[in-house]
């Protein structure tokens, strides 16, 4: 199955601003000739998130895994929620961590981790990485459009990349070591 683009953009909602052509860092949205609402060059996209957040009339919109999400969670498979730890900021009023882990698994979710645990990982292979510093200098992986932007535009970083899975990574491979290979994980954050 093919997944869906990343970003879209409703031509009944845009109000042909432009707005989204004027910030995207890497020209993925682009007029074309006889268009009148801006088109997404897949290809070019990196996943940051601009364009969605310009968009004063909610015309551009990105992938929504809600529903697959919510077959995941009625089927029998055993599914582990990762969760950023920006979630707190959403809900201001809960200041007791359990009660997030509870409204998750209220949802249907068997497992729940943060996704600090990853980052806590993370941190001790780049401070290894940094201790053995041999005169290369390193651009963390840790942000998907960054690693997306080298991986497109500047494939002569592709080598500075740090060879280190970010903490969504390592949250899901820990999640799977801890509750088996065939556990679905899904990621609960901001990014997209």
């Amino acid at each position: 199955m093919m997944a869906s683009p990343l970003i879209s953009i409703d031509s009944a909602k845009c109000k042909i601003c432009y707005a989204c052509v004027r910030v995207c860092p890497v020209n993925a949205i682009q007029v074309k000739a006889n268009q009148e609402v801006p088109v997404v060059i897949h290809d070019r996209c990196i996943g940051c998130g601009s364009c969605v957040v310009v968009c004063a009339p909610d015309a551009i919109s990105y992938r929504d895994g809600t529903r697959e999400v919510k077959e995941l969670l009625a089927s029998d498979e055993k599914v582990a929620a990762i969760v950023a730890p920006s979630i707190s900021g959403e809900f201001d009023d809960i200041t007791d961590y359990r009660k997030f882990v509870r409204m998750i698994r209220e949802l249907g979710f068997d497992y729940v981790n943060e996704v600090s645990f990853g980052v806590d990982m993370v941190a001790g292979k780049y401070r290894e990485l940094f201790t053995n510093f041999l005169g290369r200098y390193y651009i963390t992986t840790n942000c998907p459009p960054v690693v997306s932007l080298i991986e497109k535009f500047h494939p002569e970083l592709i080598d500075n990349l740090a060879p280190i899975v970010s903490p969504m990574i390592a949250t899901a491979q820990l999640a799977r070591q801890l509750y088996g290979p065939s556990t679905k994980v899904v990621y609960i954050g901001p990014c997209m």
